[in-house]
């Protein structure tokens, strides 16, 4: 049945009502007939030669009618859904501007109200996501477009003066009002790290830091109060680490609370910045963590005391020499093949 067409279903559904309205007195004046003696045979035969006109006549008009009713719910209900069922499927798949007519009995009035909402609400909420999409653009990408121009794109990566460095936060969320709380950075160059040449300054964030960020690194509210703010501290980085490379591990999170900071601050960090994080997925593409726990383990690189800004640092420093000649095993040599690999890995699209 579910393999017929709704036109078969309908002739079935007509050919059934027909016999259930004519069949039982079809039937009954058979049995009657049957039953019958010769003499009630007669009388039935005389009376039904008078009345078969009428008889005919009013079989014909209940037909008629109950057609007429069964064919105006058909169209209404069957024909009606068949119809809103390809609109809505064109309305949900390709047509976003689409929307049903509300028409039809109010059951299915009802049903393309509902649908016609909830296509509005979708649409709502692709807008909001590719508006976000937008908003989020990947933050290492635009970190790629403001150096594209540097100068030293095409020198080879041992051949360059960084700044390793990291910060400490608030928490996690630098667009919802997180502040730096530490920052930490040490010079390396020609291929060493120099630690005599380092950045350390704690920030008063002038707001709580989050029980769950003080667990991670042990910096307490008390420890940052009344220490410089971050007005004070950022020029001081920013004159530390001018002229050199920026690196970092997962520097995107770190790049976007600086650079909430720039216009008001007045400070831009225009120079080149590499990450390691990116750097450990290229070398290593088929390792399935590169936290800097992992990378560290991975390259034999050891820290006594994790989770300050320094240390980190530190850390960040010693991943990035390691991870120098495996690059350049892969024919990565120059900083602009390592940024331009760096850009091909999914982390790349990390928004914060």
């Amino acid at each position: 049945m579910e393999k017929l067409t709704a036109r078969a279903r309908y002739l079935i559904a007509g050919a059934v009502l027909s016999l259930l309205m004519a069949g039982p007195f079809v039937a009954i004046a058979l049995y009657a007939w049957a039953e019958g003696t010769l003499e009630h045979r007669a009388i039935f035969t005389h009376y039904f030669q008078q009345l078969f006109p009428l008889g005919v006549l009013l079989t014909v008009f209940a037909l008629a009618f109950g057609f007429a009713i069964l064919n105006g719910l058909f169209r209404a209900y069957v024909t009606g859904m068949a119809v809103t069922a390809e609109q809505l499927t064109v309305m949900l798949s390709s047509n976003r501007d689409l929307r049903v007519d509300v028409l039809g009995p109010p059951e299915l009035r009802a049903v393309i109200g509902a649908m016609n909402r909830l296509a509005d609400q979708r649409d709502h909420k692709i807008d909001e996501v590719e508006a976000r999409i937008a908003a989020q653009r990947s933050m290492y990408q635009a970190l790629c477009d403001r150096s594209a121009g540097a100068s030293v794109l095409d020198r080879p990566l041992d051949s360059l003066v960084y700044t390793a460095f990291d910060t400490e936060t608030t928490g996690l969320q630098p667009g919802n009002g997180d502040e730096i709380i530490q920052i930490g950075a040490l010079r390396v160059s020609a291929g060493h790290i120099d630690a005599d040449h380092a950045f350390e300054a704690l920030v008063d964030p002038q707001r709580p830091i989050s029980p769950e960020s003080e667990m991670i690194h042990g910096i307490s509210d008390e420890q940052v109060r009344g220490k410089p703010t971050i007005k004070q501290v950022l020029p001081e980085f920013y004159d530390f680490c001018v002229d050199t490379v920026l690196l970092g591990h997962n520097v995107a999170f770190d790049m976007r609370f600086l650079q909430l900071k720039e216009e008001s601050v007045r400070v831009v960090f225009r120079q080149p910045v590499i990450d390691t994080l990116l750097l450990s997925a290229v070398a290593y593409p088929n390792q399935p963590h590169h936290s800097l726990e992992a990378s560290m383990a991975l390259l034999g690189v050891e820290i006594e005391h994790r989770h300050s800004a320094y240390s980190d640092a530190v850390a960040t420093a010693q991943v990035f020499l390691k991870l120098v000649p495996l690059l350049e095993a892969r024919g990565i040599i120059t900083l602009g093949q390592a940024i331009a690999a760096s850009q091909k890995t999914p982390y790349a699209r990390l928004a914060y």
